[in-house]
């Protein structure tokens, strides 16, 4: 059945003027033609590169609640940064003892220029901070490197290996994935290292009249790879001895001498005790969660490409 429609809109007449055509089925073939050689011909990236620019400022505030840190540091610094052409957003974070406001910038805009805008107008204001706000750090995003393309993560099945060892091995795992071409940056995430631990007795500490000053100085002191430089030689060279650590127990660490009382001695065995443990000081965790598994610490490695 023929159909005496006849349209009245431009595209009804367009569409009508291809249906009896013979240049339609050459213009379609045409134009998958055109589509397959873009489609091979046009560059390609898995994981493309993307001039992303921004960056945080952090400044800490000894002492401060999380609403002194907004009204003194946070609202501020981004009354200031608004005024850098190209910003596209500001999010500032105000938590104990410190602010933290992340800068990003338009797509497109040049990162080294952006960033120097950036530090500019904090140091410009510095006049305008807290008298007992520490130095701001102003830290530049890098997507490039900052985003990884791979994690692994590490966890321990059996019970007897312990965390300075599993920390030890992943170490290995880094240093042999930063020689790897086109590696940019790897980072371990939830690790913690081996470290003497020193449990002061307080009541012993006060019996004693001896400070926590006193200790961590002691402690300090021996505690350094000082390298021991000697005279020339005849060929005209430096020689340099390493002094080895002193502290390398837990015994060399109970034997160490932290002051003299009533003329005897008093060291860290008298007023501590020692452990060797991981570093407790360093709340920063990692968990995984499997079938099998529920709530394990995990060291999680990051690698990231150029």
């Amino acid at each position: 059945m023929k159909c005496n429609y006849t349209p009245k809109d431009i595209a009804g007449k367009l569409a009508l003027s291809f249906l009896h055509n013979p240049l339609t089925a050459l213009l379609a073939v045409f134009i998958l033609a055109i589509g397959y050689l873009a489609l091979e011909i046009m560059p390609r990236e898995e994981d493309p590169q993307i001039a992303i620019s921004g960056g945080a400022i952090i400044v800490p505030l000894p002492g401060a609640s999380p609403k002194e840190i907004e009204n003194i540091i946070v609202k501020p610094l981004e009354e200031k940064i608004r005024e850098i052409s190209g910003v596209e957003h500001i999010y500032g974070m105000a938590m104990e003892n410190v602010g933290i406001v992340n800068v990003q910038y338009y797509i497109g805009e040049n990162r080294e220029i952006s960033n120097l805008k950036l530090y500019d107008k904090v140091m410009q204001n510095m006049d305008q901070l807290p008298k007992n706000a520490m130095h701001p750090l102003v830290k530049p995003f890098d997507i490039d490197i900052d985003i990884p393309i791979l994690t692994l993560a590490f966890y321990k099945k059996d019970p007897n290996l312990s965390d300075a060892k599993l920390f030890k091995i992943v170490k290995d795992l880094q240093y042999r994935f930063n020689r790897i071409k086109n590696v940019s940056k790897t980072q371990i995430i939830g690790a913690h290292k081996r470290q003497f631990n020193i449990l002061v007795d307080l009541n012993k500490l006060k019996g004693y009249h001896v400070s926590l000053g006193q200790i961590m100085q002691a402690i300090s002191s021996v505690a350094l790879q000082v390298p021991e430089v000697k005279n020339r030689t005849k060929d005209n060279k430096i020689v340099i001895f390493g002094v080895p650590n002193a502290i390398e127990s837990i015994e060399d660490v109970k034997n160490i001498i932290v002051a003299n009382y009533m003329g005897s001695p008093i060291y860290i065995k008298d007023i501590a005790r020692v452990e060797d443990g991981i570093d407790i000081q360093n709340f920063k965790s990692a968990k995984i969660w499997t079938k099998n598994i529920n709530d394990k610490e995990q060291y999680t490695l990051t690698i990231a490409k150029l």
